[in-house]
């Protein structure tokens, strides 16, 4: 049968029998005073399944300068008897001495203490501390006057090869030189050295070397340390940096806005300020609206972008507040009993105030302190507007502009005829209620007519209007007012005619009442109220082909509206109730006004009419055709006739009272108030 196994050369000491093969798989490490070494044991010698011998145990020998030559020539370090108990693990034979080779040679046994003695079971390993590794993430700053910011990561805390710790970290010493790296921890010419034993100490927050230069490169040697003394002096550890000054970065400046406010001191926020880096002086807290200077000094570990540390100055501001502008009146009337009147301007703080009129040929101002003296102009009548300005102060800005509006109320001379004042001056007379003090009624002045007036058209004729009274009736129809009757040419009382005078005219556009044969509605709802003398509007606005739309522009800025009472249903009633009011600009006469009796007009009428002063001192009531003043025409009366529904009241061709079919082309002597 054949033999199965390995059958060893050589002698190995005692004992008889077969021996075993050699160990095999040796494997060793070291480290500090440290030696291991892992093996796997020989096999049993089996032949047919008999075994012939059996292993028993592993010697193994230490010897230093030589291999062993016999399992009793040197230090037995270990007896195995536990089959492969170091296959897997390391033994390890210590307290040696660093830097001397030791020999070991392996002497398995049988049970019958055979042992093998090969050279196969020899090997040699000298004991010395093994290094740490190398840090990692060097990172170097300026970190102030003299100093070096130093950042890293510390190495794994532990060496380990096949499971076995062969140095542990215990240190990282930092070796700062000028000129060139350290060759160890313990350079004498280092400017700086500092030993880390905290692990990862440094990795956030920096190390800082002091002591040093600014302005100089440094080299920093960073020698991680084992807890065997052992260190690592690899290139990797290495890096430059330049001791200096932290540079900041922006000059800082005012954040945000101030306003000023009376009487209290303010101090402004800051942008890119940090206490940490610079002092603040200089002028830091002001009041007045204005700019001041502050100033900023970097602190010792601290220089600006360009290099210095002297102090920079920093403008800042407090700005002006809004204005405000208050005056104490708005409008101001100078007239003769005050030809001058003063405003009272009020405004925060010291911007000087001015004041202009626009126009100085009524009122003049002038300025002292905070008061303006709006002052007439030779009595001049008119009207002026004053814009009062404060300009921006010290501390406020310029508010908007305010305005007093100015009406000089100044009466025209007195003992001319009415002809010679325009109706700008007549009204200001009317208004002042002095009329009847500057004319008398019948006095006459001359419009000129032009335009269409329905289907008739005037082309610039001259007309004189005169004067029916003054403060006609005033508790009804209005007070400061004079009242005008249209017309008269060279004299003559005449009447507007239109084409078809005398004439029933039942289309619109004629001089009638109405286009049929019917008062209902009465003098309210006429078309000759409404259309015929434009009542439907405004003398600013007036009705296109209307009598009133006929008159001057200067005249129809003048005219006062008045209220009118007349029988405004009709329909052949003598009803009390169907006198009511109107608001007219151009009107006819009533019944009433013109003769101051009553006979076709409703009953009721004259409770609220008066009779007008000029006719009631006896004026003629004849009037005649404007265009043939030698023909006496009939002219209308607005009073609805009371016993008839189809006609009107009028004045007859030789001045008495009649009544007409309202469908009737007829004279038209318009009245209106100034």
């Amino acid at each position: 049968m054949p033999i199965i196994g390995n059958f060893p050369s050589g002698s190995g000491g005692s004992g008889g029998g077969l021996a075993l093969a050699a160990v095999s798989g040796i494997q060793t490490l070291t480290a500090a005073g440290k030696v291991y070494v892992k093996w796997t044991d020989p096999d049993d010698l089996v032949v047919a399944g008999s075994p012939l011998a059996s292993w028993g145990g592993t010697l193994l020998v230490r010897k230093a300068g030589s291999a062993p030559v016999s399992r009793r020539d040197g230090t037995v370090v270990l007896d195995s008897k536990t089959r492969n108990a170091y296959q897997n693990s390391y033994f390890c034979d210590s307290g040696l001495t660093d830097g001397v080779e030791y020999f070991y040679k392996f002497f398995p046994y049988t049970t019958s203490s055979a042992y093998t003695d090969s050279a196969d079971d020899e090997f040699s390993a000298t004991p010395n501390p093994v290094a740490v590794g190398d840090v990692s993430g060097i990172t170097l700053a300026a970190a102030g006057n003299g100093k070096l910011s130093i950042k890293w990561t510390d190495p794994a805390a532990t060496v380990v090869t096949d499971g076995v710790t062969r140095a542990t970290w215990a240190s990282t010493i930092v070796v700062v030189k000028e000129g060139s790296y350290a060759a160890s921890p313990t350079d004498p010419d280092a400017a700086y050295t500092h030993t880390s034993t905290t692990r990862n100490g440094h990795s956030s927050t920096p190390l800082v070397a002091t002591g040093l230069k600014n302005g100089t490169t440094y080299y920093v040697s960073l020698f991680p340390m084992s807890t065997d003394g052992k260190a690592n002096t690899n290139a990797a550890n290495r890096k430059t940096g330049v001791a200096n000054r932290m540079t900041i970065a922006n000059v800082p400046s005012q954040s945000g806005s101030l306003t000023f406010q009376e009487n209290t001191p303010q101090s402004p926020s800051w942008s890119n300020y940090n206490t940490a880096q610079l002092t603040l002086g200089g002028v830091t807290t002001g009041t007045n609206a204005t700019s001041y200077n502050a100033t900023f000094t970097p602190k010792d570990d601290y220089m600006w972008p360009d290099g210095t540390t002297t102090a920079k100055t920093v403008s800042w501001s407090i700005g002006k507040a809004a204005g405000s502008l208050t005056l104490s009146k708005s409008s101001v009337t100078l007239n003769t009993s005050k030809l001058s009147d003063t405003v009272t301007v009020t405004r925060p703080g010291d911007g000087a105030i001015s004041a202009t009129s626009s126009n100085t040929s009524v009122a003049t101002v002038s300025v002292s302190g905070d008061i303006v003296t709006i002052n007439h102009v030779n009595q001049t009548t008119g009207s002026a507007t004053i814009t009062i300005k404060v300009a921006a102060g010290s501390n406020y800005t310029a508010p908007a502009n305010k305005t007093v509006e100015v009406t000089a109320q100044f009466m025209p001379a007195k003992g001319n005829k009415l002809n010679t004042y325009t109706w700008e001056q007549i009204k200001q007379v009317s208004d002042a209620g002095l009329a009847a003090s500057y004319w008398n009624v019948g006095d006459t002045k001359t419009i000129k007519l032009n335009g269409k007036a329905g289907n008739y058209t005037f082309s610039n004729l001259s007309v004189d209007v005169f004067i029916l009274g003054f403060n006609h009736n005033s508790a009804k129809e209005g007070t400061n007012r004079i009242h005008f009757q249209i017309g008269k040419i060279s004299g003559k009382d005449v009447a507007l005619c239109d084409s078809k005078y005398n004439n029933e005219q039942t289309s619109a556009g004629y001089f009638h009442m109405n286009t049929s044969r019917t008062n209902s509605g009465g003098w309210n709802n006429s078309a000759m109220r409404k259309t015929l003398l434009g009542n439907s509007n405004s003398p600013t606005s007036p009705l296109a082909n209307s009598l009133m739309a006929g008159l001057p522009a200067d005249l129809r800025a003048v005219m006062k509206s008045v209220t009118k009472y007349t029988d405004n249903t009709g329909g052949g009633s003598n009803t009390a109730s169907y006198v009511t009011a109107t608001t007219d600009y151009l009107f006819l006469l009533s019944e009433f006004e013109v003769f101051g009796t009553r006979n076709y007009a409703n009953s009721a009428e004259q409770n609220y009419q008066l009779q007008y002063d000029y006719y009631k001192s006896g004026n003629a009531k004849v009037a005649y055709n404007h265009s043939a003043n030698s023909t006496a025409v009939w002219w209308w009366l607005r009073s609805p006739y009371y016993s008839s529904y189809y006609s009107f009241c009028n004045v007859s061709s030789n001045g008495n009272l009649n009544i007409n079919t309202a469908s009737w082309s007829a004279g038209v002597r318009p009245g209106f108030s100034v």
